[in-house]
């Protein structure tokens, strides 16, 4: 029955496949659009482009499906690879503001003299420079789509194979070398946060796994002055009610140190019956974070009732920055949110780059978090195979949902192609949160939650550009 269950499998991808290489040849020479400069005042709202202590370069590059940014500073120059970034970096530089006032206190250089330090630099003078980033790939989401494996589906069940088949990145030996590094340093990383640094990233509201170096020398700095304890109760941080599983993830990734956390995540994704070698493989990839980790763990355990979910874990694998790692966590985070308040899936499809939904009728959802969608080659590409797999259900049409906005060419194409196109629906999303949070869901006081940054982090505020 297992046999027949993957030759089935393998025929049904062939299929597809033939009706994509089809559609793709008459394709062939047609004209794609190239994707523009924007204006953050065009695509962000002005709380976003400004604040107190930073502003957002007004020139914004969009590669087809984010956008990036260059923050100006009081703390320095900052880079952030979609607005889903910019949110994070913008609250991270409120953090550094908080410390900067923190660390001008008189129980603060108190506690500094105790520790035997003549000057703490926990915010101070820094360069002007972006801020250093770890070697990975080359940034954006596009990899992601036009490199892909197609052998994502349940009929590779060996994982091993199935990383062997992933080995086609196109480096030279000094690229290859870096990233390597880059790999093993994250991986130190990781482990080496501490109790306190995970306590004082709590109050501020921040992932104590974060990227930013600045941010985590100066909360490793203030953690260091305040070992006894003399500072922290001072500081009480944010108090922000969070609900449901933003609460779970919340006191998994402030609460655990790091090994915790790998076991926490290790035996929730082991109670899916996802495969151990797989979710070694997963936990091990030095892209996704612990935070992150945590994150599609809870995605996942949302999904229980949808089959597919072991290719989920196994599509993570072909994560190999952290812009890729965001992008794909996000995505799993909306399959969820979709399978909680629009509709159940029946089974999720893991076939291509990320995930997508399949309802009972046999409706394909598919649902993106770009922030502003230009109808490149690769997305043209990427919208045949996706609109391949409902080949076989015809009347139903596909449905795309695109977190940000289209060009109005892409938009164009997406209907011709027969897709059910949805766009812009944050507000769609933050109601149904403010409708649990007035639910009788048990309110939890605590500090932002991190399940902002996965879910309303990015969402374009300001006026559709069109």
């Amino acid at each position: 029955m297992k046999q027949f269950d993957v030759l089935m499998k393998l025929t049904r991808t062939t299929l597809v496949w033939a009706a994509v290489l089809c559609i793709a040849a008459d394709m062939a020479l047609a004209d794609y659009e190239t994707a523009e400069y924007l204006q953050a005042a065009e695509v962000l709202s002005p709380q976003l482009i400004s604040g107190e202590r930073f502003k957002v370069d007004e020139r914004v590059q969009n590669d087809g499906y984010l956008n990036y940014y260059t923050i100006h500073s009081d703390f320095g120059d900052f880079e952030a690879e979609s607005t889903a970034m910019l949110r994070v970096r913008e609250r991270e530089i409120d953090a550094l503001a908080s410390l900067e006032e923190l660390s001008g206190t008189e129980v603060f250089i108190s506690a500094m003299a105790d520790a035997g330090m003549d000057e703490i630099r926990v915010i101070g003078a820094f360069a002007s420079r972006p801020v250093a980033t770890l070697k990975g790939l080359p940034q954006g989401v596009e990899r992601m789509f036009s490199q892909y494996s197609r052998r994502a589906d349940d009929a590779v069940a060996d994982t091993r194979k199935y990383l062997a088949s992933q080995k086609d990145l196109k480096l030279s030996d000094r690229e290859y070398e870096d990233y390597k590094q880059s790999a093993v340093e994250l991986t130190e990383r990781y482990f080496k946060i501490s109790d306190a640094e995970r306590d004082w990233a709590r109050r501020l509201g921040t992932d104590p796994y974060t990227s930013n170096d600045t941010l985590r020398k100066a909360i490793k700095d203030v953690a260091w002055v305040d070992r006894l304890g003399r500072i922290a109760h001072r500081y009480s941080g944010l108090s922000i009610p969070y609900v449901g599983w933003v609460a779970k993830v919340n006191d998994a990734v402030w609460g655990k140190d790091p090994y915790e956390l790998r076991d926490f995540n290790r035996a929730r994704l082991a109670a899916t019956g996802a495969d151990e070698e797989l979710i070694d493989a997963f936990l091990e990839n030095p892209w996704i974070s612990p935070t992150r980790q945590t994150e599609l763990t809870e995605s996942i355990s949302i999904l229980e009732s949808a089959t597919g979910l072991a290719g989920i874990l196994r599509q993570s694998l072909n994560v190999v920055t952290e812009v890729e790692a965001l992008y794909f966590v996000r995505s799993v985070s909306l399959l969820a949110w979709y399978h909680q308040n629009q509709s159940g899936f029946a089974s999720v499809n893991t076939e291509l780059a990320i995930p997508g939904g399949v309802k009972p009728d046999g409706t394909a959802v598919l649902l993106f978090p770009s922030d502003y969608v230009y109808w490149t080659q690769t997305m043209a590409q990427t919208a045949l195979e996706y609109r391949a797999l409902s080949e076989g259900h015809p009347g139903q049409k596909p449905e795309m949902w695109i977190l940000g906005q289209v060009s109005e060419r892409a938009r164009g194409e997406l209907l011709e192609l027969g897709f059910e196109l949805h766009t812009g629906f944050a507000a769609q999303v933050k109601a149904d949160i403010q409708s649990a949070a007035h639910s009788n869901i048990p309110r939890v006081e605590g500090v932002q939650g991190l399940f902002d940054r996965v879910f309303l982090s990015g969402w374009p505020l300001a006026e559709n550009r069109h």
